[in-house]
């Protein structure tokens, strides 16, 4: 049986996000936790990152995304705050529904420590989980482009043990030949742990 907590992991842009997507389908309306995505200007230009409620990326309305890396600016531009406060509510409110998605941790909500807290709680409880976690070779990347010091690489390790040693959980890698088993361990979390918990 699949465990009741799945984290995939793989290189940026891979379609580790699209694949949780289509494989919940309209269960997404009735999932807890966020989503990131990039955000676009209305003229089409890239505006940066934005974390919205899950069920907001599921094209419910009445929710607001916030952006939490501005690529207009030079240096890129951050806001943490989005992590401090969105954040934490969005995790926190995650025990209120039959499940949770968390896509993705790993970045720079690990930075915040409100954050780090709640995200801890959060996954030593029962409440089945799908996400997405950026790799360690990633949040190396993250950090060298946004600089947020060396703490940024004690966190993300010590989420990755965390999450290795937690009965309750497999992380997936999800590249070249493993993706397609790695397509298939989603579906079946889908099928297992929200059937019948959405309706």
């Amino acid at each position: 049986m699949v465990k009741r907590h799945l984290f995939i992991s793989g290189p940026a842009f891979s379609g580790k996000s699209r694949l949780i997507r289509e494989c919940l389908g309209e269960r997404m309306r009735y999932a807890g936790g966020f989503c990131t995505e990039l955000s676009s200007a209305p003229d089409g230009g890239l505006l940066g990152c934005s974390m919205l409620p899950t069920a907001m990326a599921a094209g419910e309305e009445g929710f607001e995304k916030e952006l939490f890396i501005d690529l207009r600016k030079t240096p890129v531009g951050h806001d943490n705050e989005v992590f401090r406060h969105t954040g934490v509510r969005l995790l926190e409110e995650s025990l209120y529904y039959p499940f949770a998605v968390l896509d993705e941790i790993g970045g720079m909500d690990l930075i915040i420590p409100q954050f780090r807290v709640s995200l801890d709680a959060l996954l030593v409880t029962q409440l089945p989980i799908l996400g997405v976690v950026k790799s360690l070779e990633e949040s190396e990347n993250l950090r060298q482009m946004l600089g947020p010091g060396e703490r940024f690489h004690e966190f993300s390790l010590r989420l990755h043990q965390m999450l290795d040693m937690n009965e309750n959980t497999e992380v997936l890698r999800f590249e070249g030949d493993a993706a397609e088993a790695c397509g298939d361990a989603v579906r079946e979390w889908v099928e297992t742990w929200t059937a019948g918990g959405w309706q």
